[in-house]
Order: C-alpha cells, then sequence, then structure tokens
C-alpha cells in the first residue's frame, strides 16, 4: 500500500458557548485541521489535529504550511501501514510540531486497521475497556453559574465535573469550587485544571484549601518548564497531581517519572505527535505507577476517537470522567456516524473498522475555510 494523496481542510465549528481557559484565553471554536489520506490500495484514511498556539507554538495556519509543504510531500509515496518509518521521516524533516505530525499519524493508523478489517485500538493493545466515564468541564465563570450548570450535568449522569482554574484569583476559584461540590453533593467527582497559573506557594496554599472539598485531582497548577517545582508540589500535597502542558515528548515522560514530577499523566493524542508516541508515553506511565487520564483539546470527532481508541486500549487508567466529551461542547461535528455516548459515558464502536470515522462531507463543505490536496508525482 503506498500513499498517493493528500487533502488537508482547515475546518472550523463553533462552541456551544465560549469557554473561558487560563493561557489559552477565550475559545468560541475549533481550530482543527482534518487530513484525508488516500492509497493506491483505494482506501482512505483520516486524521485530525487541534493546535493551540499557546501550548506548542503551532496554530491551525502553521500546522496547514507543516502539511503542505514539508511532512505531507515527505510522506508521499510511502507505505502508511509502517508507522515507525512514518515518524522516522516526519522527524527527519523537522523537530517539534507534533500536532501536524498527528493528523498524519492518525491518518496512518486509520489505513492500516482498515487495510487489516480491524479497529484501531486492536493496533494498540486490544479492547481493554468497553465503555468509559467522561466528564463535563465547567470553563472559568461565576460561582452560581457554574454550581447551576454542574448540578445540571450531575442530573444528566455525568459522574465527574471539570473545573478549569486559573482565570481568576485563588480565592474565588476555591469559592467556584465549594458551591460546585454543594450542588453536585458528595457522590460527584471533581477535577481541577490549573492551566500553568499559580506560583509553587499559591499552588500548596489552594491545594491545601481544595482538599476540604474532595477535589480528585489537580492538573499542571505551575509552568510547564518548572518540573522541579511539579515534583515539590506532588510530594508536599495529598490530591494527585498531573502533567499536561509539561509532558509533550517521550523524553519529558522520562524526566517526569525520574524525578516523579506528578502522580498522572494526562494524555492528549495529538499533543503527542499521534497514537504511536501515546502508547510509548503511556507505557511508561504504567510502568512507572502513573495513572493515565485521558485528556482533549476543543476538538472534533475524528480526534475523540482517537482518544478513545487509545484509552479503550490502556490499562492503568485513572479512576475518574475523561476528557473525550468535546464534541458535545460544539455545535456540530463532521462525521457521518456520531460520536456515540450513554448518559456520562462514552461507548467503543466495536462493529466498525479504522477509527470507526467517516466525514460528512456535506458539513466539511458547510465548515471548512480552506483546503488543499498535494498528489504524488503531481
Amino acid at each position: 500500500m503506498k500513499i498517493t494523496a493528500i487533502k488537508v481542510s482547515a475546518v472550523n465549528i463553533p462552541t456551544t458557548k465560549s469557554y473561558h481557559v487560563a493561557v489559552l484565553g477565550t475559545i468560541r471554536s475549533t481550530e482543527s485541521v482534518v487530513l484525508e489520506m488516500s492509497t493506491d490500495a483505494g482506501l482512505l484514511g483520516i486524521g485530525e489535529t487541534d493546535p493551540a498556539l499557546m501550548f506548542t507554538g503551532e496554530s491551525q495556519q502553521t500546522v496547514m504550511t507543516m502539511l503542505k509543504h514539508h511532512l505531507g510531500p515527505a510522506v508521499l509515496g510511502m507505505d502508511p501501514g509502517n508507522i515507525s518509518e512514518i515518524h522516522a521521516r516526519m522527524e527527519a524533516i523537522c523537530v517539534g510540531n507534533p500536532f501536524a505530525k498527528a493528523a498524519v499519524d492518525l491518518a496512518c493508523h486509520d489505513l492500516k486497521a482498515k487495510a487489516a478489517g480491524i479497529p484501531v485500538y486492536e493496533l494498540l493493545g486490544g479492547l481493554k475497556h468497553e465503555r468509559l466515564p467522561v466528564m463535563w468541564s465547567l470553563g472559568s465563570d461565576t460561582p452560581d453559574s457554574n454550581a447551576r450548570e454542574a448540578a445540571q450535568k450531575a442530573a444528566e449522569g455525568y459522574g465527574t465535573i471539570g473545573l478549569k482554574l486559573g482565570v481568576l484569583p485563588p480565592e474565588d476559584d476555591i469559592q467556584r469550587v465549594a458551591q460546585v461540590r454543594k450542588a453536585v453533593g458528595d457522590d460527584i467527582k471533581i477535577r481541577c485544571d490549573a492551566n500553568q497559573s499559580w506560583t509553587a506557594a499559591q499552588a500548596i496554599r489552594t491545594i491545601q484549601k481544595l482538599a476540604e472539598f474532595n477535589v480528585s485531582m489537580v492538573e499542571q497548577p505551575l509552568s510547564k518548564w518548572d518540573l522541579d517545582g511539579m515534583a515539590y508540589i506532588t510530594k508536599t500535597v495529598d490530591i494527585p497531581i498531573g502533567v499536561d502542558e509539561s509532558l509533550s515528548s517521550t523524553r519529558e515522560a522520562v524526566t517526569i517519572i525520574l524525578i516523579n514530577a506528578a502522580d498522572f499523566f494526562s494524555i492528549k493524542t495529538t499533543k503527542h505527535g499521534g497514537l504511536m508516541n501515546s502508547k510509548l508515553i503511556g507505557s511508561m506511565a504504567h510502568e512507572a505507577g502513573k495513572k493515565l487520564f485521558i485528556n482533549s483539546m476543543i476538538e472534533m470527532g475524528i480526534s475523540v476517537m482517537s482518544g478513545l481508541h487509545f484509552a479503550a486500549s490502556s490499562p492503568g487508567l485513572f479512576d475518574i470522567g475523561h476528557a473525550l466529551n468535546s464534541v458535545r461542547r460544539l455545535v456540530d461535528d463532521i462525521l457521518l456516524e456520531p460520536v456515540q455516548y450513554q448518559g456520562g459515558e462514552i461507548i467503543v464502536p466495536q462493529d466498525r473498522i479504522g477509527l470507526g470515522a467517516t466525514l460528512d462531507k456535506r458539513k466539511m463543505e458547510m465548515y471548512t475555510k480552506e483546503s488543499f490536496q498535494i498528489e504524488l508525482n503531481g
């Protein structure tokens, strides 16, 4: 099998409401890139990536440029089933740019599984979970507004509520958590994500106060570069601490494990450059006794399905609702067969091959703002 053409589209779908996140700012739409990979075997593989400038320095525009002029031409003519060779070629072309590389990786996994007639999770170690709990994430808002939304989502069947902290002063965020806990009762899990917003002193004071409200985890309290500070906080507080922005590459994973800079790893398949590296990082974390939390960007259905296949095939998942819920925060999606949910759970589609994601051509046309195609010998 050989890659004969690659079509790349910039796709923006509005969110149902504005989403306020520390560092990243206010999010009103996806900034996604969809890649369609054609082969001489007549199979089509699809991938998606969802960059954010404040995350790895990549944007929708930089991903489009990298795929058009560098990564796309480099993999034309290659066998998409030889994913390690695809990655070696991309690494030889450029350093970094994991979100751009992820679009290629996901399409290759989709094609390899389709050629074998199996779901992608079979390539990744086999089915370990048929369904997973998902969380409902709250952006930064007033305590009353967050509490009302949290109570509504708990009533709809969500067992985990996530809160973005750091936009407001720590004292205000503590009040938000307190109000949410009061609104949802004692049985609902609460996850907090500070998105690099605090100093070490602020983090320790705030996390110790959050313990009063039975918070299950706190993600990325410090700047991504401050792994020594993360290690100190992990050792000092009782609530599990996780890395997200600090963790992109396998090399960073090694450092985090060696200095014990986190209790759990936040996995986003696109920030790691795709499923191949995500599985490497996940395996390292599991061997080191670290739990895995399956996270997401503001993403569409293809990326959600990628995270779902990773989760379905992975041991050592954190016992909490995972962030595989992005499409429910969008006004629409681009898949012909939607991601399957049942209340507060996401269902692994065992009757579909590949990623189990088929593009709705009409919706792709509706939400695509620009696209290009490159071809072998074209």
